[in-house]
């Protein structure tokens, strides 16, 4: 049995701690136990406490040596952002092998020390200058980890319309969305959003629903299951957990055809030219008239989430480069 030490940083709700629990779940617990190191709690702490044995450092893990005193692994992996250096790696790696997932569009840190770095997409992959140590793995997604039970009614959103949802960060691409929606004109359209942030003068918008509050998981993935498009602006991906949501639950995307997105939607979606609103918003038009259309595009993402991002199967392809490591 070899102990994996998987150094998560904060478990906060986001793709990229997503993508460790939907793979370190499915690990073969009869040759591997995963050991979680967080550096910080946060919103995913229960899911992960449920499935593992789950510690909690602090901010760039000061404490990585007493852990290995104590925790005793035989192979630490990271997830880091990449970009940088980060000194609890270089420690790390003078006592044991060292692996490591780098969840941004960034070279990787810490490339002398580290055994094996595994990039999400063929995007990534295609930014290094050295790829010797470097390896495409895709993020998994695992349908049966969520209970999307919630309707329309429980979220305020009208039964008798086409729904378009996306969801915000601080990414400014992200207010394209909600640019496109006050300039679209059909009555039989009411958009959604999920945004931290304020809009001035949302509540004016009739056809606009603005969804400030936290949502669950579960709440999260309902979503996506009661829209009929998911209208996402965003760029610099390097993959977008967000994508595989809305594919698993037969939803067509409309994104911009930029970074990883070709990629990971593939046929689930169609694509736009980076910043061009009026092509996204002659995309949205041409789906809001379609059925036909989405049911295709819905169908073809469900298809492609459930055969590449098995996380059964890329368990596996962990495993490979844990026992290359150990080797």
């Amino acid at each position: 049995m070899k102990r994996i030490l998987i150094c998560t940083h904060p478990l906060v709700y986001g793709g990229s701690q997503l993508s460790v629990h939907h793979w370190a779940k499915f690990i073969d617990r009869t040759r591997f136990e995963p050991i979680i190191l967080a550096s910080a709690p946060g919103g995913l702490s229960e899911k992960f406490e449920a499935h593992y044995e789950v510690h909690y450092d602090a901010n760039e893990y000061p404490a990585i040596d007493r852990w290995m005193d104590e925790l005793a692994p035989d192979l630490v992996h990271a997830c880091p952002g990449g970009g940088v250096d980060h000194q609890y790696i270089e420690r790390a790696a003078r006592r044991v092998p060292v692996t490591q997932t780098m969840m941004c569009p960034r070279l990787p840190g810490n490339l002398a020390v580290t055994t094996r770095v595994v990039v999400p997409s063929e995007y990534v992959l295609s930014m290094q200058r050295e790829v010797d140590k470097i390896v495409h793995i895709d993020h998994p997604f695992d349908t049966s980890d969520y209970a999307p039970k919630f309707d329309r009614a429980y979220f305020g959103l009208p039964e008798d319309k086409t729904i378009v949802l996306s969801l915000g960060n601080e990414r400014p691409r992200n207010d394209h969305f909600m640019k496109i929606a006050r300039r679209y004109r059909n009555p039989d359209v009411h958009f959604v959003i999920r945004t931290p942030r304020r809009y001035l003068l949302a509540g004016f918008d009739s056809n606009i629903t603005v969804l400030n509050r936290f949502l669950s998981e579960d709440e999260k993935l309902s979503l996506f299951r009661v829209a009929d498009i998911f209208l996402y602006p965003t760029f610099h991906e390097a993959y977008g957990i967000v994508f595989l949501e809305a594919m698993s639950q037969r939803t067509p995307i409309i994104s911009y055809a930029e970074s990883a997105m070709p990629e990971v939607i593939g046929k689930g979606g169609v694509l736009a030219p980076l910043d061009d609103r009026r092509r996204m918003t002659e995309l949205l038009d041409l789906l809001v008239h379609s059925p036909q259309q989405r049911e295709r595009l819905g169908s073809n993402g469900y298809a492609l989430c459930m055969k590449r991002n098995d996380p059964h199967r890329i368990a596996r392809e962990y495993e490979a480069i844990f026992d290359d490591a150990l080797s």
